[in-house]
Parts: structure tokens; sequence; C-alpha cells
């Protein structure tokens, strides 16, 4: 299940996006899209431009991928440290790294904490089905 995220449109919020796709009719024109998380400080912002005639789409996703890999590999070492005892100096650099690691990874959401999502917008034509006049 996909965690919920505010959207407003020129800084006025229209809802909780709690389904992976939502649609929003608007008139034409130019708007300030934002994405936020659920926690206050984790958003992004874009201007997107709303065509008439054609099905607007904007995509988002976070800058997380690689972080989220390296931050599951430190909890399944820091599991095991309840297990397994490293030798010493290896607990000891072991214990550097991931609490260094997680100092830095903190420093990182607070300086994207306003670009924390990739936006993504663009308009497709869609094809409409034409009945035959008989």
């Amino acid at each position: 299940m996909r965690i919920p995220h505010k959207i407003c449109i020129n800084r006025q919020l229209l809802g909780i996006m709690q389904t992976p796709e939502v649609q929003i009719q608007m008139p034409a024109g130019h708007y300030e899209l934002t994405i936020q998380s659920m926690i206050p400080f984790i958003s992004a912002s874009r201007m997107i431009h709303v065509q008439e005639g054609v099905v607007n789409y904007a995509e988002f996703h976070d800058r997380e991928k690689w972080w989220d890999y390296l931050f599951v590999v430190d909890i399944i070492l820091w599991l095991a440290d309840f297990f397994f005892t490293l030798p010493h100096p290896w607990g000891l650099v072991y214990k550097i790294f991931t609490n260094g690691y997680f100092a830095i990874w903190l420093l990182y959401e607070y300086l994207i904490r306003k670009k924390y999502f990739i936006i993504q917008a663009y308009s497709r034509v869609e094809e409409t089905k034409k009945e035959d006049d008989r």
C-alpha cells in the first residue's frame, strides 16, 4: 500500500491522494502543483501548464531509491548485530559506519526537503471512439 500524499494547486490543498492515480478537472492555465508527504516538511513543487483539448498528466516519484537500498542493508546488519558480535576492531568500524551513514542520511533529507519528489508533467491527445451513423 502506498503512503498517502497531499496535493495542492496554487498552495491550496485539494485533498489527500490515497490511490496511485487521481483525476482532477481544471480549466486551461498555469498552476503550481505541490506534492507533500504526510510528514509536513517533505514536499516538491513545479509549475505545470494545463491545456484544453488534451489530457494532461503529472507523475511523481521520490529521490530515495539508492538511499532505501542502503538503509535496508543497514537494518539487516543492525538486526544481525543482536545475534552476532563482530570481533574488535570490526565492531567499532561497523558502529562508526552505521552512525555516520545515518547522520549523512538525515542531512540529505533536510537538504532536499523542498525538492523531495521528482514531478514530471506532460500532455497527450486521447483518441475517442467514433460511432458509425446508420
